[in-house]
């Protein structure tokens, strides 16, 4: 298929959006059938055990890809823009070379730190699994990381593409197939082991395939090859994938360490006070992530495109819709959430104030809308000011969090939060935004009156 964009960017942003939400939504229904199959085939240490593998398992594989992952898709999505089939060959083949080097370097680090760490006083397992079993199991997570890093370069193609539906359908295919495949082994063994090896090779089932697909059918023409890697294009995916990882980082920093901070101020007795409605509002950002992921990389094509009308249109379109809409959302599930908090823990539900929930859904509002104006820059290729005022507001975050936490209570860090973010990373955000936005379009002419013409050089020498 030729680098040609079809018309219909909206349709088809909306519609990866949807898939993916719909993806999720399919391996949440799955995890939780997965979940007491495996409860009742183990025994409470080892059922601990498998928690902490498989969460072990989630987070190392969407923390090792050195941020090279998104800076796949956005170099793709640039190389689409420009009809440069070349320069995506080049993408994919040196992302492909470059993440199986990291997967090394994984395996070769994760099978010493199985080695010289104590794992069986780290998880609290007290001697109960055997040393020998418990290192071949977390060589195993160290092993399904590593090998799981090339294949993430097929999904962030297939996303540049704005082919959402098509991983999507390979995701929900994959949850599936891994709650089959969990249900079926526990019928014929209540061994740890077994389960892992299932839960680890279909959690790269859907990259793999698509991996597959990718170097059998390729969508952007001509197959990469081994030669079509290249030092310069891996120094722009590095330096790229260095500031989206940077970037992450002072976002686990700038939003994570709340929790934290109210268990060391408040006790620990109050931290499912707060980070239980914080989980639920979480739901509001994760469902926004998964449009703002493909309006990303139509941002960057159509930044390579030169389509500065595009873009000017769908910025201001996605900073009202989600402002609005994150209004509406935010105050609808602040209302219901004290009735869904007992419907799902019963009498044991705090109720939280109505000061704790206006701070809450505040934030959020600030967050979705800050992450529309900072997912347009990423798109346009300015990152280097996200670092610098997202390392300023993760500090100033914290302090003031916990001054405020000591002052107002439980809703203290969100309001800091929710302010520290306002005035150092969203309205900065606005103005670098504003500079990257291209030329205004002209104005069309009111109804019933006549452009203005130059006069030619005739007539003015007529006038004369």
């Amino acid at each position: 298929m030729p680098l040609t964009w079809q018309s219909g960017r909206w349709r088809e942003i909306i519609s990866s959006g949807l898939a993916t939400s719909a993806a999720q939504g399919v391996s949440l229904v799955t995890g939780l059938i997965s979940v007491p199959v495996i409860a009742h085939r183990l025994d409470a240490t080892g059922f601990g055990l498998w928690l902490n593998l498989t969460t072990a398992s989630l987070a190392v594989r969407g923390a090792l890809d050195f941020g090279l992952g998104s800076s796949v898709m956005t170099l793709a999505s640039e190389a689409r823009g420009r009809g440069d089939a070349g320069a995506l060959r080049r993408v994919v083949a040196t992302a492909l070379v470059s993440l199986a080097a990291a997967g090394v370097l994984v395996l070769v680090l994760g099978g010493g730190a199985v080695l010289a760490v104590d794992w069986d006083r780290l998880l609290g397992l007290g001697g109960r699994v055997p040393a020998a079993r418990l290192h071949l199991l977390m060589f195993a997570v160290a092993a399904g990381a590593a090998a799981s890093l090339p294949l993430l370069v097929a999904r962030r193609v297939y996303l540049a593409f704005q082919r959402g539906p098509v991983v999507a359908l390979y995701a929900s295919v994959a949850a599936v197939v891994q709650t089959l495949g969990l249900w079926a082994m526990s019928v014929f063994t209540r061994g740890i082991g077994w389960l892992l090896a299932v839960y680890l090779l279909t959690s790269v089932l859907a990259d793999l395939a698509l991996t597959v697909l990718l170097l059998v059918r390729s969508p952007h023409g001509p197959r990469p090859r081994l030669a079509d890697a290249d030092r310069r294009t891996a120094r722009r995916l590095g330096a790229e994938g260095l500031q989206l990882l940077l970037l992450s980082g002072i976002g686990i920093v700038a939003f994570q360490t709340d929790t934290f901070i109210v268990g060391h101020y408040l006790g620990a007795a109050r931290v499912p006070e707060y980070a239980l409605p914080f989980k639920a509002f979480a739901l509001v950002i994760a469902l926004l992530s998964m449009f703002l992921t493909p309006l990303w990389a139509a941002y960057r094509e159509a930044s390579a495109r030169g389509d500065h009308a595009w873009l000017r249109a769908a910025y201001i379109r996605s900073l009202v819709t989600t402002a609005v809409g994150s209004v509406l959302v935010s105050g609808a599930l602040a209302a219901a959430l004290p009735t869904l908090l007992r419907a799902w823990l019963g009498t044991e539900a705090v109720t939280p104030s109505t000061g704790f929930l206006t701070a809450l859904g505040c934030l959020c509002v600030v967050f979705c809308t800050c992450s529309t104006v900072t997912v347009f820059l990423r798109g346009v290729g300015v990152v280097r000011p996200q670092l610098w005022l997202g390392a300023a507001m993760a500090v100033l975050n914290m302090a003031a969090s916990i001054a405020a936490v000591t002052r107002i209570g439980l809703a203290g860090p969100l309001w800091a939060t929710a302010i520290t973010q306002t005035l150092v990373v969203f309205v900065p955000s606005l103005m670098y935004a504003r500079r990257h936005l291209g030329p205004r379009p002209p104005r069309k002419p009111a109804a019933g009156t006549l452009p203005l013409r130059t006069p030619t050089a005739t007539e003015g020498h007529a006038g004369s």
